[in-house]
């Protein structure tokens, strides 16, 4: 079967919906798929191939629109026996948001600058952007006319969203849930010597959590804790750095940046601590449980539902402080820590990018097919 990926950045460091992507076109293709990959930049990967589209670049909302028409246009001289796009693409058989539904996106992008400042402006600029008026537009257009056989969420929290705001019963979903490499993320032979080392990683420090992390930080440190944050990733390091320094965290505080080997850093680390204002299912997360590390994230992760009290914590909001900082302070404690990270360990076997691969084999082969599920689809 020849199957068709479409992302802008076939790049593996690029993020967590580029990771997937580039672990799921191996593993399909290792199965004995054709799979092309139309991106507008892309990192040579031998068993895919690779469809180049001409965007631009600049404005955002016309490199969002100029890479989906490119990509249609594309489809007339490599059409794929079935297309799988994320949101990004107008013309698609399985559609499967690694973003969720936009608009909630927007509203948990505000909420994440926080009372005051530019918050008061963010609403404004949000509702009025072209860039988001062009993104809601091409993330919902096949699902509003119908023009797909299968849609995909990749959490129980991204079917709720898709199916209040789109207006689809919650049984015409598939549920695939993000799988990771429990070969590559697997925990240290022993855990890392000196204080507790708690890791954050996100490409966004603001929309995941870092300020509130930070606030959090300082209470335990006051608290007479020995701990350290080690923070790997992308971000507007400038502005954090004058947070932590005014908190007094400076030596206590690791930018460690982007990294193409992740599974070395969390081995480093003894607890993740994702206090995000949404992911629809954070990869991150589950690599940390790979790894074995207990997890700290909020109710917007779609990843949550893997934490139980067994794994770690799950609080309503990263601005709840006192909670953020109760659990670090819990995950102090040597021994609860070592369980919960085994527990950990434990879930995330479940969860592989095998199981994954196999799940959205299943769902290709069934749109390819033309397998009618229901009334949501148009198969």
């Amino acid at each position: 079967m020849k199957i068709g990926l479409a992302i802008y950045n076939f790049d593996p460091k690029k993020g967590g919906a580029e990771r997937y992507t580039y672990d799921l076109a191996g593993r399909l293709a290792a199965k004995g798929h054709e799979v092309v990959v139309f991106c507008a930049r892309g990192t040579e990967f031998p068993p895919v191939k690779l469809i180049p589209l001409k965007t631009i670049t600049y404005p955002h909302w016309l490199r969002n629109l100029t890479f989906a028409l490119a990509h249609r246009s594309a489809l007339e001289g490599h059409r794929p026996d079935v297309m799988l796009g994320y949101g990004n693409v107008l013309s698609l058989d399985v559609y499967q948001s690694h973003g969720g539904v936009q608009s909630i996106w927007m509203e948990r992008e505000i909420a994440s600058y926080g009372p005051g400042g530019k918050r008061g402006l963010k609403p404004l600029l949000l509702r009025s952007s072209i860039n988001q008026a062009v993104q809601r537009w091409i993330d919902g257009y096949a699902v509003r006319k119908k023009q797909f056989s299968r849609i995909v969420a990749i959490s129980d929290m991204v079917r709720d969203h898709m199916s209040e705001h789109f207006g689809i019963e919650k049984d015409r979903f598939d549920i695939v849930y993000n799988g990771v490499d429990t070969v590559r993320f697997s925990p240290a032979a022993s855990p890392p010597p000196g204080p507790t080392a708690v890791l954050f990683c996100a490409g966004n420090f603001r929309l995941k959590g870092l300020g509130p992390l930070i606030r959090a930080f300082a209470r335990v440190v006051d608290r007479g804790k020995d701990v350290r944050l080690m923070v790997m990733g992308r971000g507007n390091r400038g502005f954090y750095t004058k947070m932590i320094d005014e908190a007094g965290l400076r030596d206590r505080v690791d930018f460690v940046g982007e990294t193409s080997r992740p599974e070395d850093v969390y081995r480093k680390a003894h607890v993740l601590a994702h206090p995000t204002y949404y992911d629809a299912c954070s990869l991150t997360t589950m690599e940390a449980m790979a790894s074995g590390l207990p997890v700290i994230t909020t109710r917007w992760n779609g990843a949550c539902a893997f934490v139980s009290p067994e794994e770690g914590f799950v609080i309503d909001e990263p601005d709840n402080i006192d909670a953020l900082a109760s659990a670090i302070l819990a995950l102090t404690e040597t021994d609860r820590r070592t369980a919960m990270g085994r527990a950990a360990r434990r879930k995330m076997e479940q969860f592989t990018m095998e199981r994954n691969a196999d799940e959205m084999e299943a769902v290709l082969l069934r749109s390819a097919a033309h397998e009618d599920t229901g009334d949501a689809h148009d198969g």
